[in-house]
């Protein structure tokens, strides 16, 4: 059968020169040292022409402030194995609504792998930003029921998720702007990444809390800023 001009350039365009069970393999490899990660895994397909979705948990006792250092190196990482292997990057979403956007701010190329990722600090984290996800009146169970099903771990078990050690944190809400606004490992443009982020951090920190901060300068210093957020979130 021959494929119409439309179909072969959908065609084209899903292909890449990676597989999924590639960069699970390596993503599995670079999880072995973590130190402050629960769980990380997949929650639905793994289509790399489309999206990888992920779930990241934070191990029970470790600060906010290493998980997500961790985290970010963990991508850092991805990311140059992409590059140095595939000529490719690696494009961190954190929301379905986002996706596009950020896409296009970070003028994501044909081969780019677009990484959505969901990160938490409590099974009650999970709980509120999946509310409004389901029609029911019982999204508590119903969350309960798909991360039971569905979440496919590379490193850690969903029993983890369900421990009295992993119920509950503090500053959930926080943690929910943290995750839906992170554009860390994003490939935006410095100046632009830099003011996104100082945008998140002047609302938690000064409208939310009261509190003094100083606004990100370069990239490093909107990355040590995200970590004294976290370090504030964790002490108060």
């Amino acid at each position: 059968m021959t494929l119409s001009q439309s179909e072969l350039v959908l065609e084209l365009q899903q292909q890449r020169s990676y597989s999924w069970d590639e960069l699970r393999s390596q993503l599995k490899l670079e999880l072995q040292s973590s130190e402050h990660i629960l769980t990380y895994g997949t929650i639905g397909s793994c289509n790399v022409a489309h999206d990888i979705d992920t779930i990241v948990t934070m191990k029970p006792g470790s600060s906010s402030a290493n998980f997500f250092r961790e985290l970010h190196g963990l991508f850092d990482r991805l990311d140059k194995y992409l590059h140095d292997n595939h000529n490719a990057r690696l494009v961190r979403t954190s929301r379905f609504s986002d996706e596009e956007e950020t896409k296009f701010i970070a003028g994501c190329n044909t081969n780019d792998l677009v990484f959505q990722v969901l990160s938490y600090v409590s099974l009650k984290q999970i709980k509120m930003h999946w509310y409004d996800s389901f029609n029911n009146v019982d999204s508590q169970q119903e969350t309960e029921k798909l991360l039971k099903e569905s979440y496919q771990c590379i490193t850690g078990n969903t029993s983890d998720l369900f421990t009295p050690e992993f119920a509950s944190y503090q500053y959930e809400e926080h943690f929910i702007r943290l995750n839906d606004s992170d554009r860390i490992n994003s490939h935006f443009p410095e100046d632009f990444l830099v003011h996104r982020m100082n945008v998140l951090y002047d609302f938690i920190m000064r409208k939310r809390l009261g509190a003094d901060f100083r606004f990100a300068m370069d990239e490093i210093d909107c990355r040590r800023l995200f970590y004294d957020v976290c370090g504030f979130l964790d002490q108060t």
